[in-house]
C-alpha cells in the first residue's frame, strides 16, 4: 500500500498510485504466463520489481522460483539459487542444485567454478501439489478437511527461511518438517533478463531505490504524493519524501526527510537531515505524533542496540522520564496524541534533542500516548482517506492552475478518470474551479490529444450552464487535428486516363496477430504503436478491388458490386454526406473529398459547384467497388477499401501520392467517417506479407515497417495448422472502439497498463517469427486474445465461446480478428491432423448457416494498381 510518487510523466500513472498498482499487474501476468501447472504466486510485499512478464515460460515444476543475475556482493543480502553451469544457458526453468540464505560473497565465489547463481526475487510459483504439501506441513488433515492444530489455524511455516533452503539436491530438511513427500516435488528457477529489483522496506531503502527509479528534477529529488503544500524548502542536493503534507506554515527540510500526514493547521517546522515525521489520525480529531530518525530500527529492548530518534533507546527513555527498560521499543507508549494545532517545532525538537525541554516532558507525561505497535490498531481510516482525497484534490488544483497560468501541461499525464472520481469524493473545490476556469485551461493547451482529454473530462464532470461539453466534442477535436494534415497538403486532381482506360486497384486484407489497439489515436499519438499483422489473399485472390473509369458527363457514378447498389453524385452537398458510416457510399465520398473534389481539400482554382469542378477536371468518374468479404469481418476491410480506392484515384487523377501518403490519407478518411480507428488496417494491406509496423509518439504517425520471414504462414501451415474461420457473426467495430477509445482519452491507468502489455506482445511475436518458433507464435496469439478481452470483455460473446469449446483440445490458441465480437477467427491447432479434426467438427456443427472455413495465403504484394 506504499504511496508511490510520480516518477516519469510519460508512463502510465495516477495521482493516488501505490506500489501494488505497479506490481500486481506484473504478478497477475506472470501467473497467466506460467500456465496451468502454476496455481499460486507468492510475492514479497516490500519490493519494486521491474521485468517483462511476457518472458516467463510455462512452469513445469512444483516450486518455480524466479531469480535475477547479480554480483555476489549484492546477493549476500538475499536468498540465492545455485544451478549447475551446464544448465545455465537454458531458456526454461533451471534445475536447482541448492539454495543458500544470504551467503557471504566469499561463499558464493567458492561455488562459481561449478555453479551459476541467481538471487531470489521473492516470486515463487507453486503447483496445486505443492500447495497441498504446504497445507500438510502446517497441520492440514485431508480426511477431516481442517487444520488439526490446537487453535485450528495453520501452524507457522516460513516459506523463505524454512522451505527455500531445502530446495534442490543438497537441501537440508528441518527435522520438525520431516522428509515425507519432499522427494516427490520438482523444483526449478526461471532467470529474469533485463530486470531491476529494489527493496522499499525501510526508510533509507525508499531513497536508495527511488533514486535509481526516478528521473528526478535536476539534482533535487522531491518525492511528493497527496502533498499540495507549496511552502516547502528543500536542500539542493538531497532527496525528501512528502506524503499527505498540506501545512499552511512553512516546512524547512535538511534532506533525507520523510514527512507523512502533516495536517494543514500544523505550525511551522524545521527538520534536520535524516529527521522524519509521521502524523497519523486517531479518534475523531487527534493525531498520533511520531518523529523518528531515518535509520531507527524500532525494535528491541533498551540497551541492546535499539534506537529512538537516532539516540540509544535506553538513554532516550531515561532522559524523558520513561521507566520502560523491560519493554520492546516497538511496544513502548511514547508517541503523544495531539491536536493539529499542537504540532509545533518545540514538540518536534523534544524528540530529537540530547537534552529535552523539561516543561514539554511534564506535558507529554500527562498526555495519552500510543506505542508504534498500537498506532495501526487505533488508526482512523475514514479520516485518513477523506483527508487524503482533499489533499489530492488540492494538489491537482495546483497543477491545473499552473497549466492555466503558465501552460504547464504535466497534469495531462494523469488518469483523468481518477480525477473525476476525486472530484466526486470530496474534491468539490477542484470541481468548482474547473467549471469556472475551463476556458483558460483550454486556451493554454495545444496538443490535440490533451484538448480532447479535457473536453471529454469536462463533459463527464458536468460543466456550468454557460458551456456544455460532450464526448462528441472530444472526438471532433482529435478528428480535426488528424484531418488538418490532409487539408494542409491539399490535392489537385487532374484526369490522367484516356477515355477508354480503366484503373484497377486490388488489395489483400490483413490478419492482425498482435499489438492491435496500440495503433489507435489518441494512444498512438502519446506512446506510439507496434503491430504485427500479415497481408493475405482469400481463396487465391485479393478480395478488395476498385475500378475507376472516366465518363463524359460531369458526375460521379458510385457502384457497389457486392451490395448491388449505386448512387449518382452531382453536388457538393451529396458528396459531403459521408458522416454516416452505415451509408453504403460514405467511404468513397470521403475518399473523393480527400482526393481534392471537395473545396476544403483542393488546391488551385475554386469552383462554385461540383459540376464546374468536374468539367475543369475533364469529365466525370465511374467508380465500382468490390469487397469479397462480409461487412464487420474483422479483416480491416473498410480501411483497406479506403486505401485501395485512394490508390486507384491517385493513379486516375495523377495525385502523386506514395504508400505513406496513402496510409495517412486513409487515417483521415476514417476520421471523416467518425468511425475513428487506427492505422494498422491500411498498413496491413499497403505493405506486403508479414511485418512489424511501428510508430513513435507524435502527430505524424509515420510507419516504420520491418518485414519478417513468412515460414510459419507457408503452405505447410496456412490452412493446415493455422485455420481461418468465418464465424458468421458480424459487428461494426465502432461500438467496441468507442468504449476503449473513451478510456484512452481519459488516460485510464489500468487501460494504459493493458495497452503496454499489448505492445510488448507485438515485440515478443516479432522475435518469435524471426526464429520461426511455432509454439511461441501460438502463445503470442493466445496472449493477444486474452489481452483484448481484458481491455474489453465485449470483445467476445457466448456464441464465440461455444465455438471455441467445440474445437476441444486440438485447439492451442485462437483470436477473433480485428476489434472482436465476431467476424473472422484465426485458429491455431496442435498439428495438421488436429486441424483436420477441428475442420470436420465445425463443418458438421457450424454455429450458424453462414459460418465456413476460408482458404488464405500470404500475399507477397500489397496494394497493386494497374491501368488497362
Amino acid at each position: 500500500m506504499l504511496p508511490v510518487p510520480i516518477l516519469d510523466v510519460g508512463a502510465p500513472h495516477r495521482f493516488d498510485q501505490t506500489l501494488a498498482d505497479f506490481q500486481l499487474p506484473l504478478y497477475r501476468q506472470t501467473l497467466q504466463e506460467a500456465g496451468s501447472k502454476a496455481c499460486v504466486l507468492v510475492a514479497s510485499g516490500d519490493v519494486w520489481l521491474e521485468f517483462d512478464p511476457l518472458r516467463i515460460p510455462p512452469a513445469t515444476c512444483d516450486i518455480t522460483g524466479i531469480g535475477m543475475r547479480v554480483t555476489p556482493e549484492v546477493a549476500c543480502h538475499f536468498g540465492v539459487y545455485f544451478v549447475a553451469k551446464s544448465a545455465a544457458d537454458s531458456n526454461t526453468a533451471l534445475p536447482i542444485a541448492f539454495f543458500l540464505q544470504k551467503p557471504p560473497p566469499e561463499v558464493t565465489y567458492q561455488h562459481l567454478s561449478r555453479y551459476d547463481f541467481l538471487v531470489d526475487t521473492g516470486l515463487w510459483l507453486l503447483s496445486a501439489e505443492m500447495v497441498r504439501f504446504l497445507f500438510r506441513l502446517s497441520g492440514w488433515d485431508e480426511r477431516q478437511q481442517r487444520f488439526t492444530t490446537p487453535n485450528g489455524y495453520p501452524a507457522h511455516l516460513d516459506l523463505y527461511s524454512e522451505i527455500g533452503p531445502n530446495l534442490g539436491r543438497r537441501g537440508q530438511v528441518p527435522q520438525r518438517l520431516g522428509r515425507a513427500g519432499w522427494s516427490d516435488l520438482t523444483v526449478g528457477v526461471i532467470p529474469l533478463d533485463n530486470a531491476r529489483f529494489f527493496h522499499v522496506g525501510s526508510s533509507r531503502q525508499l531513497f536508495d531505490s527511488f533514486g535509481h527509479l526516478s528521473l528526478g528534477n535536476g539534482v533535487t529529488k522531491v518525492y511528493r504524493s497527496a502533498s499540495p503544500s507549496k511552502k516547502v524548502a528543500v536542500p539542493p542536493r538531497a532527496p525528501v519524501w512528502l506524503d499527505g503534507v498540506a501545512t499552511e506554515g512553512s516546512l524547512v527540510l535538511g534532506g533525507f526527510n520523510l514527512v507523512t500526514g502533516l495536517p494543514s493547521t500544523a505550525g511551522e517546522l524545521r527538520l534536520a537531515s535524516e529527521q522524519c515525521l509521521d502524523v497519523s489520525p486517531v479518534r475523531q480529531i487527534y493525531y498520533a505524533f511520531r518523529p523518528y530518525a531515518l535509520d531507527d530500527n524500532l525494535r528491541g529492548l533498551p540497551g541492546t542496540g535499539a534506537t529512538i530518534c537516532g539516540h540509544d533507546a535506553k538513554d532516550w527513555l531515561v532522559c524523558r522520564g520513561f521507566d520502560l527498560d523491560s519493554t520492546d521499543v516497538f511496544d513502548a507508549p511514547i508517541y503523544p496524541l495531539v491536536a493539529a494545532t499542537s504540532i509545533t517545532q518545540a514538540l518536534l525538537d523534544w524528540f530529537f534533542a540530547a537534552k529535552p525541554d523539561g516543561r514539554i516532558t511534564e506535558l507529554i507525561q500527562k498526555t495519552q500516548k500510543l506505542s508504534a505497535a498500537e498506532i495501526p490498531n487505533r488508526f482512523n481510516f475514514h479520516r485518513y482517506f477523506a483527508d487524503r482525497n482533499v489533499k489530492h484534490a488540492a494538489a491537482l488544483l495546483a497543477e491545473f492552475q499552473s497549466c492555466s497560468e503558465t501552460g504547464d501541461t504535466r497534469v495531462f499525464a494523469q488518469d483523468f478518470a481518477a480525477i473525476l472520481k476525486c472530484c466526486q469524493n470530496g474534491g468539490g473545490q477542484l470541481r468548482d474551479w474547473l467549471q469556472a476556469n475551463h476556458s483558460s485551461v483550454l486556451r493554454r493547451v495545444t496538443r490535440p490529444e490533451y484538448r480532447s482529454r479535457f473536453l471529454m473530462f469536462m463533459g463527464e464532470l458536468g460543466a456550468p450552464r454557460t458551456q456544455r461539453f460532450s464526448a462528441d466534442q472530444a472526438y471532433a477535436e482529435l478528428r480535426k487535428a488528424i484531418v488538418f494534415s490532409a487539408r494542409r497538403s491539399p490535392a489537385r486532381p487532374r484526369l490522367a486516363l484516356k477515355e477508354d482506360q480503366i484503373v484497377w486497384g486490388r488489395s489483400p486484407v490483413r490478419l492482425d496477430l498482435a499489438g492491435g489497439w496500440t495503433d489507435t489515436p489518441p494512444y498512438c499519438l502519446e506512446f506510439g504503436g507496434a503491430v504485427v499483422n500479415v497481408a493475405v489473399l482469400l481463396n487465391g485472390q485479393p478480395p478488395i478491388q476498385v475500378f475507376v473509369r472516366p465518363i463524359n458527363e460531369p458526375m460521379i457514378n458510385l457502384r457497389s458490386i457486392d451490395l448491388g447498389s449505386s448512387e449518382v453524385v452531382r453536388t457538393y452537398d451529396t458528396l459531403g454526406g459521408f458522416r454516416d458510416p452505415r451509408s453504403g457510399f460514405s467511404l468513397p465520398k470521403a475518399a473523393l473529398a480527400l482526393a481534392g473534389f471537395m473545396p476544403e481539400f483542393s488546391s488551385g482554382k475554386s469552383h462554385g459547384t461540383l459540376r464546374a469542378r468536374l468539367k475543369a477536371f475533364g469529365g466525370g468518374l465511374e467508380i465500382s467497388l468490390l469487397s469479397a468479404v462480409p461487412k464487420g469481418s474483422g479483416l480491416g476491410t473498410s480501411s483497406v477499401l479506403g486505401a485501395t480506392l485512394l490508390g486507384a484515384l491517385n493513379r486516375a487523377c495523377s495525385l502523386g501520392w506514395d504508400e505513406v501518403n496513402l496510409y495517412h490519407r486513409v487515417l483521415a478518411v476514417e476520421q471523416l467517417l467518425t468511425t475513428g480507428g487506427g492505422w494498422q488496417d491500411q498498413a496491413g494491406a499497403l505493405f506486403r506479407g508479414l511485418k512489424l509496423i511501428q510508430t513513435i509518439s507524435g502527430p505524424a504517425q509515420t510507419p516504420n515497417v520491418r518485414y519478417l520471414p513468412g515460414h510459419l504462414f507457408d503452405a505447410n501451415h496456412a490452412n493446415c495448422t493455422l485455420l481461418l474461420y468465418y464465424t458468421g457473426i458480424t459487428r461494426l467495430a465502432k461500438g467496441i472502439l468507442k468504449e476503449i477509445v473513451h478510456d484512452m482519452f481519459l488516460r485510464r491507468f489500468t487501460t494504459l497498463q493493458t495497452l503496454t502489455l499489448i505492445r510488448q506482445n507485438a515485440h515478443e511475436l516479432f522475435a518469435a517469427l524471426q526464429r520461426a518458433d511455432g509454439g511461441e507464435l501460438c502463445r503470442c496469439i493466445s496472449r493477444s486474445w486474452d489481452l483484448n478481452k481484458r481491455l474489453d470483455p465485449g470483445t467476445t460473446n457466448p456464441a464465440i465461446e461455444r465455438l471455441l469449446r467445440e474445437c476441444g483440445d486440438d485447439l492451442i490458441a485462437a483470436k477473433l480478428l480485428g476489434a472482436g465480437g465476431g467476424g473472422y477467427m484465426l485458429l491455431c491447432t496442435r498439428d495438421a491432423a488436429a486441424g483436420n479434426r477441428i475442420r470436420e467438427r465445425l463443418e458438421v456443427h457450424p454455429p450458424n448457416s453462414r459460418a465456413r472455413f476460408i482458404e488464405f495465403q500470404l500475399a507477397d504484394q500489397g496494394l497493386e494498381v494497374t491501368v488497362s
